[in-house]
């Protein structure tokens, strides 16, 4: 077996890898479909979709997977053209349009329903597909921008609904049509014709569940206005030539009905029509690009409280440029980490927190973020897993929007990585990092196809580059065009950008959520071809500088590995087994506060050894223990915490929230980080220099490693697990609950 399919691709896509693009969007080139016996289906150089398309069928279990790389297996790699249109059809003789490609397998392979065919379009005319989804259950939803194919993908079969949702980028056929439809239950249609929108405007009626449904008719006038009110603009007096119609819900407030309006425009009419129609829960941002439909009514006229917004999107609008990651003139570069700030649909409750204290989960989480970007003034944000409190966030999207929103504001770029708790809600990390990559100054990227996670990547820092005239008499053959020295005066010229000269790496990495391996119970880690991936990209930056002058680098990945538990190593007292203050130790290699045992996967994949071995990698940064702040140095590496700060999780009432900095000087070569504390001086604590100068120690072996591969890690460590897993559950289930008796839906009607 060829050992990673993508690492022959490595170079080919290096370059594109390496730039710090506004969106991190590739179409997808390839689809295939796999039928196992037992579920580990897998295409080297294909992203697995984890649904089994046979759920409960009793048939083989049945997968689909997808590329964005160039497609092996006719005697060279050929980059197809992207797909621009998926279609299911049944029976095994299903046949479509000349145009059309048939993906060979059945996805309803070894049960007893119908023979289900997929089938291709690459028009170069359409746009692109460059996300796929597989949801279950009839009311399922994805994020918004996702069009699900009408057909059960289990149909025939007695086995769980499965639905195929895909998202395309670009151009969609404006929208002509609207209907509402109400329902007692969520298995709520219309003909294949119409698509409805991804949550019911509202819940709580006689008949509970009201969808909005729209459709695209070809030489019908397109919608260009959308709004709601207690009475139906038909009835307005107004004759400005615009065609006003309004659908009756059936719903009463109070002494009224509820009217869904809308206006059409001309025929020919294609900028500002409508495309999309979709509904956020509770009061958040508005995503970019789209627009509210406001609840239209008299100053003096109370409406319902939905407790839903509906927005609809008016074409696509291009995303602001992001800003060149660059250091500054005089060579500095800042980075905030937001770890751990756990931030839900709702306005969220508070956790360990002092009895004194007025506070609401997610606004005392937004005002912290507000005061740190006010102090530091970043140039990158970090959010570093965990963003999202996966079973308090029944609109992840929404969600999303809210936290991202201070730095948005501010223009300022930013990325994210996933925690173990991000998808926990009602979106995937597929669609959780696409729609990130639509929130405005984002560089987050999925990362290589074919590798475990979602979200390994580079972003590169560079230096700043000015043209200077040459001084009269000198010769043009003495004076390097691109030297710069932040001491010396430089006149005016024109800056660039050297692409192949960043002078400081960010690796992100995912690290996963929990492990479905009996042998290593616990939390996940950093997969082994994830590890491989590392080293070969880490390679290929790092071979094309000289061996003194090249760049160093940090690591971001939410779970910590096994070393940063290794602070105890050096101390006599190293003994977790009594009460909270038995937790913290110190030794003289670690700077910052350890107030709990270390949540680090039992199974060691060999991450620190790649990175010990790198020629750049100088210091990582996690997340995951809320009360661990500490940087500690092992072997030359620093491993840093970010600390918790979201107060809709766990703290402690005694220990300030905060968030950690990274100031990178010199153009890349001495970092300094510190941590402000959430008290009101915005205290700075644990300020230290990480490194300074190149990395001391190229390439070599491992024979100092402290843990072996595939062994668990010592006792205390598996004890601060076991607690934290056993916290985790408890805390899942008390959500839960509060979901389940509270629903999604608000107090209307």
């Amino acid at each position: 077996m060829r050992p990673f399919l993508w690492s022959s691709l490595l170079v080919l896509g290096l370059s594109t890898a390496l730039q710090t693009s506004a969106t991190g969007i590739s179409p997808i080139s390839d689809i295939k479909i796999t039928a196992c016996q037992e579920d580990n289906c897998s295409v080297p150089g294909y992203r697995k979709v984890p649904q089994d398309l046979n759920k409960y069928s009793r048939g083989s279990f049945v997968h689909i997977h997808f590329t964005d790389l160039p497609t092996p297996g006719m005697g060279s790699n050929v980059l197809l053209n992207p797909i621009t249109n998926i279609a299911v059809l049944q029976g095994q003789d299903a046949e479509m349009g000349p145009d059309w490609e048939r993906i060979e397998g059945n996805l309803n392979d070894g049960n007893r329903g119908p023979v289900l065919a997929m089938f291709v379009q690459r028009d170069p005319d359409d746009s692109p597909i460059d996300s796929v989804v597989v949801k279950y259950g009839y009311d399922s939803h994805a994020a918004i921008g996702y069009d699900r194919l009408p057909l059960d993908l289990n149909v025939g079969t007695g086995g769980q609904w499965v639905y195929l949702y895909y998202r395309k980028a670009g151009y969609r056929p404006p929208i002509t049509h609207i209907a509402t439809k109400a329902c007692p239950l969520p298995r709520c249609s219309m003909d294949d014709s119409w698509t409805r929108v991804n949550r019911p405007i509202l819940t709580g009626t006689f008949k509970r569940y009201l969808y909005l449904f729209y459709k695209s008719v070809p030489g019908e006038r397109p919608i260009t206005s959308l709004n709601l009110s207690l009475r139906s603009q038909q009835d307005d007096d107004e004759d400005d030539g615009v065609s006003r119609e309004s659908i009756d819900t059936g719903v009463r407030f109070k002494e009224s009905n509820v009217y869904v309006n809308y206006r059409r425009g001309r025929l020919d009419d294609r900028k500002d029509v409508l495309d999309n129609i979709a509904v956020e829960l509770g009061n958040n941002p508005i995503p970019f690009g789209w627009n509210l439909a406001s609840f239209d009514h008299a100053p003096e006229e109370d409406v319902p409280n939905w407790n839903a917004q509906i927005v609809y999107r008016t074409g696509e609008r291009a995303l602001p440029k992001v800003p060149t990651l660059k250091f500054k003139d005089d060579g500095s570069f800042k980075i905030v980490q937001f770890a751990d700030i756990h931030m839900a649909t709702g306005p969220h409750s508070c956790h360990d927190v002092p009895s004194t204290m007025t506070c609401t989960g997610d606004i005392n989480t937004s005002e912290m973020m507000e005061r740190m970007l006010e102090a530091e003034r970043p140039d990158l944000v970090v959010f570093t897993g965990d963003n999202v409190n996966g079973m308090t966030s029944n609109d992840a999207y929404s969600t999303m929007l809210k936290y991202s929103k201070p730095v948005v504001e501010r223009g300022i770029p930013w990325t994210i990585i996933f925690g173990n708790h991000d998808d926990e809600g009602d979106l995937s990390r597929e669609e959780m990092m696409r729609s990130v990559q639509d929130i405005p100054f984002s560089i987050a990227e999925r990362g290589p196809a074919g590798i475990s996670g979602t979200g390994n990547f580079v972003l590169q820092i560079y230096r700043r580059h000015r043209h200077r005239h040459p001084r009269f008499g000198s010769q043009s053959e003495d004076i390097n065009e691109h030297e710069y020295d932040h001491e010396e005066r430089l006149d005016e010229g024109t800056e660039e950008f050297d692409k192949e000269d960043g002078r400081f790496t960010l690796y992100f990495l995912d690290s996963g959520a929990y492990s479905f391996n009996l042998a290593y119970p616990g939390y996940d880690w950093i997969k082994e071809d994830q590890v491989e991936w590392f080293r070969q990209t880490s390679q290929a930056i790092t071979s094309r500088y000289l061996k003194d002058n090249v760049p160093n680098a940090l690591a971001f990945f939410h779970i910590p590995i096994p070393e940063y538990a290794l602070v105890d190593d050096d101390n006599d007292d190293n003994d977790n087994e009594g009460d909270d203050d038995s937790v913290r130790t110190k030794n003289d290699k670690m700077v910052g506060d350890k107030e709990e045992a270390v949540s680090s996967p039992s199974y060691n994949s060999g991450m620190f050894d790649a990175i010990f071995e790198s020629k750049d990698v100088r210091a990582t940064t996690a997340g995951h223990d809320h009360l661990n702040d500490y940087c500690l140095d092992h072997r030359g590496i620093e491993l840093c915490f970010g600390g918790g700060l979201g107060y809709g999780s766990y703290g402690r009432a005694s220990i300030y929230r905060r968030s950690r900095v990274f100031e990178i000087l010199r153009n890349g070569e001495r970092v300094d980080t510190w941590k402000r504390l959430d008290d009101d001086e915005l205290t700075i604590a644990g300020q230290q220099t990480l490194f300074e100068g190149p990395k001391a120690r190229h390439g070599g072996s491992s024979l100092a490693s402290t843990k072996s591969h595939g062994r668990p890690s010592n006792g205390s460590n598996q004890k601060g697990q076991r607690q934290r897993q056993v916290d985790d559950l408890l805390e899942r289930l008390r959500q839960g609950s509060l979901l389940v008796m509270g629903g999604v839906g608000g107090d209307v009607m």
